[in-house]
């Protein structure tokens, strides 16, 4: 297990709590840790190491997570390509309305600065706000 397998969860459901069990590290001699998940779900096991708990963290995860809801037939790339596309029409569109309004009520100044800013931020946020609701369908939740 390496540092980089705690990134293989990302759903943010189940974040590891490694505690140390105080009967099992008196009995051993040493820290002893076992592993709880913040779902409240995952099932007792013996306390061993800390890589030992978050090894049990993460097949646990593995167990209640699981792979992309897009469609198979269509590879992650042409996902991230249409998510890509779709993101910059979202933003396009905004920036479009912005400059529309300014030109059709003839703003000047700081209030057409102020559309315009408008205009980007709204269109940067519909687009995020889109990359967030559809991430389960364009990228696994586990890898």
């Amino acid at each position: 297990m390496t540092v980089f397998d705690r990134f293989a969860i990302d759903d943010g459901q189940h974040l590891p709590k490694p505690v140390i069990d105080e009967d099992a590290s008196t009995a051993a001699g040493t820290a002893r840790f076992r592993a709880d998940c913040s779902c409240g779900r995952m099932p007792q096991t013996p306390a061993g190491t800390r890589a030992q708990a978050l090894a049990a963290h993460i097949a646990h995860v593995n167990t209640k997570i699981g792979p992309s809801k897009g469609p198979e037939w269509l590879p992650i790339g042409a996902r991230l390509v249409i998510l890509a596309a779709a993101m910059l029409i979202i933003w396009g569109a905004c920036y479009a309305t912005g400059q529309n309004v300014t030109h059709d009520h003839d703003l000047t100044g700081a209030t057409a600065k102020t559309v315009l800013g408008g205009s980007h931020l709204v269109g940067l946020a519909l687009a995020f706000g889109l990359m967030v609701a559809v991430r389960r369908y364009i990228a696994p939740t586990r890898t």
